[in-house]
């Protein structure tokens, strides 16, 4: 039998056991916010990563087809010509350069892209085909977005047009891209159905020789992230109604035509219409540049570069990128 010799075991008192605690509060606070930059920094990476794969397979079908694939391409097997008409969009053309072509096989290029009775038979159609490269993932994840028949989404959109006439342009800007292109002023164009029966097309047929400001200073594809919820400053909105059916990455209609967002026009979310604003990035997700980075946007360069646009990015020089041929200039820091 032992006998204890010593005094009573001392433990800690209540004062001490609070300032460890505290201590390990402050070393968490400390932390955390590192541990999430590290996160987002990886999550940006694998961004950047995305964008160079698009841009890789948009070079891949240049060089094989002598001409970028159209934003917009109307069908010539489209029963009608306009609006209407049937489309299909950039995405469909390049799957069998990111390594999609049991996709791409099943794809019907003789019809809509939301034709239900083929590519988009509900939960089943090729469109409904959930591709990683088409997602940011920085951006809310597909499960925590409206369900849309199955349709899988996309992040990334064809830099093609420009809202005009634009009040917060200067008259420079503004007179550079006073004149509009039917083909499209951005680097993947539009392809025009002008007849039907038989089809006639007018081809955009944009090129790397066409891109005159330079393949290193003209937009290619950039981020419109988080549809087909809507999203502004920052904040998920009630109404996905302005996005209409830009979610999917089969829509052609999920293209970005710049026209800026004013951060203090507290009707910006209930708008259903283009209205101009100051801001050309992470203001609205509705035909902007829209991210969930931090500090900017992710954008893919004709020249297949990706480079990251900040926030407060000048209107003028935005408009200025997303053109390929009205002879403006670029910072080269922008």
């Amino acid at each position: 039998m032992t006998r204890e010799t010593g005094g009573k075991r001392r433990g800690f008192t209540l004062v001490e056991l609070l300032v460890v605690i505290a201590i390990i509060g402050v070393l968490v606070a400390l932390l955390l916010p590192a541990v999430q930059a590290a996160r987002e920094a990886a999550r940006r990476m694998q961004c950047t990563n995305n964008l160079e794969q698009l841009g890789i397979a948009l070079h891949n079908f240049h060089d094989s087809r002598q001409s970028f694939p159209a934003a917009r391409d109307e069908l010539t097997t489209s029963p009608v010509t306009g609006s209407g008409a049937w489309t299909a969009s950039w995405t469909a053309h390049i799957l069998p350069y990111i390594e999609q072509q049991a996709v791409y096989q099943v794809y019907r290029f003789d019809r809509d892209w939301a034709d239900t009775s083929t590519n988009a038979i509900p939960n089943t159609g090729p469109i409904c085909a959930k591709i990683k490269v088409f997602l940011c993932p920085s951006a809310p994840g597909q499960n925590t977005r409206p369900v849309n028949s199955g349709r899988g989404n996309m992040d990334y959109a064809a830099t093609t047009e420009r809202e005009f006439p634009n009040p917060f342009l200067n008259a420079f800007q503004a007179s550079a891209v006073s004149t509009g292109d039917p083909n499209y002023i951005g680097v993947l164009g539009h392809n025009v159905l002008k007849a039907v029966n038989p089809g006639i097309l007018s081809p955009a047929n944009h090129r790397m020789a066409t891109i005159t400001d330079g393949t290193s200073n003209t937009f290619l594809v950039a981020e419109c992230a988080g549809r087909n919820t809507y999203w502004w400053m920052g904040k998920r909105q009630a109404s996905n109604t302005p996005l209409g059916g830009a979610g999917p990455w089969a829509n052609d209609g999920g293209r970005i035509q710049i026209g800026g967002c004013d951060p203090n026009n507290v009707n910006y979310p209930l708008n259903t219409a283009n209205i101009a604003g100051p801001r050309a990035v992470n203001c609205i997700n509705k035909k902007e540049i829209y991210a969930f980075h931090p500090s900017g946007a992710c954008v893919c360069m004709a020249d297949g570069s990706v480079r990251h646009v900040p926030s407060n990015l000048d209107l003028n020089i935005a408009y200025a990128l997303l053109t390929r041929d009205r002879g403006e200039t670029v910072p080269v820091d922008f």
